[in-house]
């Protein structure tokens, strides 16, 4: 059951407020709210094995070596590989851009791909958002002549299993002296850019490289690392790249969606821009979406946008037609008394099931784990808590019937033989009870201030300065005490979506909840009735600011 605690009210400044609120001591306020590229910017040779991947890179620029930047197929390893491989270029160096396919391939280094790119030439690998446990792989890519350079941000199980790659580059290494760990895949390529700019600056004049920002930006906000220090500026100077309209695949995208360059927020990248580069991989191939990013000609970069955008409408319908599957299995069996749904089909998509584990979360409060097949033996899932347990804790306590099993305390993602899939629902039903006591707390969530209706606009302008939003700088909750609802709509093309007008007498503020009905909150809305609303404050349709309604008391 949710119930909401007000914040004390830390200072009369609502800005001022969240600020302190957020632990920024006030002699820190100036710098959180202006972050500037040379100040958050650490040196890159703190980062362990930075100086021995420059020097083999300056050797393979030297030589005419061939390199490869070998990302993941995600919104971290597209945009990141993308960024990495125009500079290379740039820089003088022969490259290549290799992502692995999600389904035939899978996460990681492999043999089969490191046998191609070295069949082609290739003398360097440099990875992006992966490397650091594909220990078999890089001994594989060392037998071939290959030297593997590891950029990646993932845990470190520990430096004595780490690969023997030529450098690995992590600032989760145990080892390592930066002093920000929080850096997304793409940020851990960003500071080998920076690392060979500092030993050879001939190639860009001073501060050209910035214009690569906005992919790194796009990469800080898709990966949910902590919008804090250095991610902070890299994600604010990434959107003001991005507003500056230079890329074209992505002025392409922004175009289509009909979303204003010159607005953009995290939002647009979060909620429009991520899950179609996303969608490429788990329906298409993921070198349609690094396609759209590279593209330097405006007819290309309009075509990557419209087949973007058309994959990612199959998606959608992919996923809602599963979700519809799986929510007559659940009420056509025992689930519904079950606290967990663990269900599979091997014609399912593992590619989707983590959105299709999001949708069922929200509609039934379980956890979730799903399971389908893309060939072979092998069948792989994804699975999402409903906030009562720790999806790792509740994979390691039936390990034996997995293959492989990883992610966080929300969600995760595994692997599990067709002769044992039938062990997997007992197996977690049996192990859940246990796992979820150990997790059991009343879920109590902050509002950090009253507001009334008449401060809806200052308060949109002052969260304007606190932006970009996310992890470790979440986008703040208000309550608006007890406003009457005068007006109830529905919109969007199958309305599903939800409006209100609210007023309090004086001031009259627009509310929007997607994917909403009026029975969708802990108080059913009725027109006329007063009611407490909770919710966050954007900008509107039009000028001025509304309420994300997040619930109705």
């Amino acid at each position: 059951m949710k119930s909401y605690r007000v914040g004390e009210r830390l200072h009369d400044s609502l800005l001022q407020h969240l600020l302190l609120a957020r632990g920024i001591a006030p002699a820190a306020h100036d710098a959180f709210l202006t972050p500037d590229f040379d100040r958050d910017s650490h040196d890159p040779f703190l980062l362990p094995d930075m100086g021995k991947a420059v020097e083999r890179l300056l050797s393979a620029k030297k030589n005419n070596e061939k390199v490869a930047v070998w990302s993941d197929y995600d919104c971290d390893g597209i945009p990141g590989g993308v960024m990495l491989a125009q500079f290379l270029r740039t820089f003088g160096l022969d490259t290549a851009h290799y992502i692995p396919h999600r389904h035939k391939e899978g996460y990681g280094l492999n043999v089969e791909g490191i046998d191609e790119l070295a069949g082609a030439g290739v003398k360097v690998i440099i990875t992006v958002d992966l490397g650091t446990t594909d220990v078999e792989q890089i001994t594989h890519a060392n037998k071939k002549g290959v030297d593997v350079i590891v950029t990646d941000h993932h845990i470190v199980p520990s430096l004595e299993h780490l690969p023997d790659a030529f450098a690995l580059i992590n600032p989760k290494r145990p080892d390592s002296k930066y002093p920000f760990d929080g850096l997304c895949g793409a940020g851990v390529a960003w500071k080998l850019v920076q690392a060979l700019l500092i030993k050879d600056r001939t190639v860009l004049g001073e501060g050209q490289e910035k214009w690569l920002l906005d992919l790194v930006g796009i990469a800080t906000l898709s990966d949910m690392v902590p919008l804090v220090g250095e991610n902070r500026m890299l994600a604010h100077s990434g959107l003001r790249v991005m507003r500056r309209g230079r890329r074209p695949g992505i002025a392409a995208l922004l175009k289509l969606l009909r979303i204003s360059a010159y607005t953009l927020t995290e939002d647009d990248v979060t909620f429009m821009l991520s899950p179609r580069i996303n969608a490429a991989s788990r329906m298409d191939r993921p070198q349609i979406a690094a396609e759209l990013l590279a593209a330097t000609d405006l007819v290309e970069a309009a075509e990557r946008a419209a087949t973007l955008n058309r994959i990612n409408d199959e998606r959608k319908g992919l996923v809602a037609a599963t979700v519809k599957e799986v929510n007559k299995r659940v009420a056509e069996s025992d689930l519904t008394k079950s606290p967990i749904i663990v269900m599979g089909n091997p014609n399912w998509r593992p590619g989707i099931l983590g959105l299709v584990a999001n949708s069922l979360v929200e509609a039934h409060g379980k956890a979730v784990f799903l399971w389908g097949r893309e060939g072979g033996d092998e069948l792989r899932g994804s699975c999402r808590s409903n906030g009562q347990v720790n999806m790792v804790e509740l994979m390691g306590a039936a390990r034996d019937v997995f293959g492989h099993f990883g992610g966080h305390s929300a969600s995760g993602g595994f692997s599990v033989l067709e002769d044992k899939v039938h062990e997997l629902g007992p197996r977690l039903s049996s192990a859940y009870d246990t796992v979820a006591s150990k997790n059991a707390v009343a879920e109590e969530i902050l509002v950090e201030r009253v507001l009334d209706l008449a401060e809806l606009s200052h308060a949109h302008q002052s969260l304007k300065k606190l932006a970009p939003f996310g992890v470790g700088n979440a986008k703040p909750l208000f309550m608006f005490p007890q406003v009457s609802v005068s007006g109830v709509r529905t919109f969007g093309k199958t309305q599903n979506h939800l409006g209100l007008t609210l007023t309090d007498g004086f001031v009259n503020a627009e509310a929007i909840a997607f994917f909403s009905t009026p029975e969708s909150f802990s108080k059913k809305i009725v027109s006329g009735e007063k009611v407490d609303v909770v919710g966050h404050v954007e900008a509107g349709w039009r000028e001025g600011a509304r309420i994300r309604i997040v619930d109705i008391l």
